[in-house]
């Protein structure tokens, strides 16, 4: 219907993506526009309240842009407009729709990796330039708010679990908090160490590990999960088995070395959010709990009540990162 930006360059190059759609300068006009049914909010993130808000308030449907908010307290205004609009709501934990998560959850429902021992995650991007708004943490820059707010998700997505403490540290070399390490403690979960930073080579890896095997999801650098038995093969035909799959493992390494892995999961994203549109999901039915690992829902989009949850983490590895004690998170739900 059309697109809203402040900046001319931005409308322009909006305006040719997709020509004859309409491009303003102020989101108030767009969300006037007749016609218009559902919104996505890609404004920086301290501009999401006011903008989210604007448009549960006009009746529409909303996807925004992770994360929901610079803090909680944000994150609960955005919440409290969901659940007065009765209108879909989303945020944009994309990764949840990638094949690997979705292959990730299937093992751990059929209980392949026995009893969870631990979770380690290290999600990096390297060095570049980055606009001013993302190297300022009032704006919604640093690695928490960038990248961990990612992990923190998966973490309770794959596993149905809220995260209960964390205890954290920042640095701030190139921006605000662009390194962060995290340790979190789960409700019904072994506890996981996370590690975001903005300042080292690509990389995005999630590994569980499991008393009968480990998983290692490398969604840049691979196309296939690996699972590996936690104990060695026994017999020599197993031997050779294990000798086959670690060749196997190798050429398709060198072929996703050759061709990295396409990015789908931020078109899936956003068509699971198009689907709950069309069948008329409200606040409170898109925003039933379930669980990946668990429950078998997979695909179950992240709503802003799952925002506000990961905003309250952030909030505490704040806290935690600037008193050196381990604290509690906060799960208020909005008013």
């Amino acid at each position: 219907v059309g697109v809203a930006d402040p900046d001319p360059d931005a409308r322009r190059a909006a305006t040719a993506a997709v020509p004859g759609v309409p491009a303003v300068a102020d989101v108030e006009r767009l969300l006037a526009a007749p016609g218009l049914e559902a919104v996505v909010v890609c404004v920086p993130t301290d501009r999401h309240p006011a903008v989210a808000t604007a448009a549960f308030d006009a009746g529409l449907h909303v996807y925004v842009e992770k994360p929901l908010a610079v803090d909680a307290e944000a994150a609960a205004d955005i919440e409290a407009a969901w659940r007065r609009s009765g209108r879909s709501g989303a945020v944009g934990f994309n990764f949840r729709f990638h094949p690997l998560v979705r292959a990730a959850a299937e093992h751990l429902r059929a209980g392949d990796l026995g009893e969870l021992v631990a979770v380690r995650t290290v999600f990096a991007s390297p060095p570049r330039e980055l606009p001013a708004w993302k190297r300022d943490r009032r704006t919604g820059g640093g690695a928490l708010l960038d990248l961990a707010c990612h992990h923190l998700d998966l973490l309770r997505h794959l596993l149905g679990t809220e995260i209960t403490r964390v205890s954290a540290s920042v640095a701030s070399v190139h921006g605000d908090a662009d390194t962060a390490h995290l340790q979190v403690d789960l409700a019904d979960a072994p506890s996981a160490q996370l590690l975001a930073t903005l300042r080292a080579a690509q990389s995005d890896r999630v590994e569980l590990l499991g008393d009968r095997a480990t998983l290692v999801l490398d969604r840049m650098g691979r196309r296939d999960l690996e699972l590996l038995p936690a104990l060695g093969p026994s017999s020599l035909r197993a031997r050779l088995r294990a000798a086959t799959d670690v060749s196997r493992s190798a050429a398709r390494t060198w072929r996703d070395g050759l061709r990295p892995p396409a990015e789908p999961s931020f078109a899936a994203a956003l068509a699971a959010f198009v689907r709950t549109i069309g069948t008329g999901a409200t606040a409170e039915r898109s925003g039933a709990r379930g669980v990946a690992g668990r429950d078998g829902e997979a695909d179950r989009l992240a709503d802003i009540a799952d925002g506000r949850r990961v905003a309250a983490v952030i909030d505490a590895a704040e806290r935690s990162a600037s008193t050196g004690r381990r604290v509690e998170v906060g799960t208020e739900a909005a008013a």
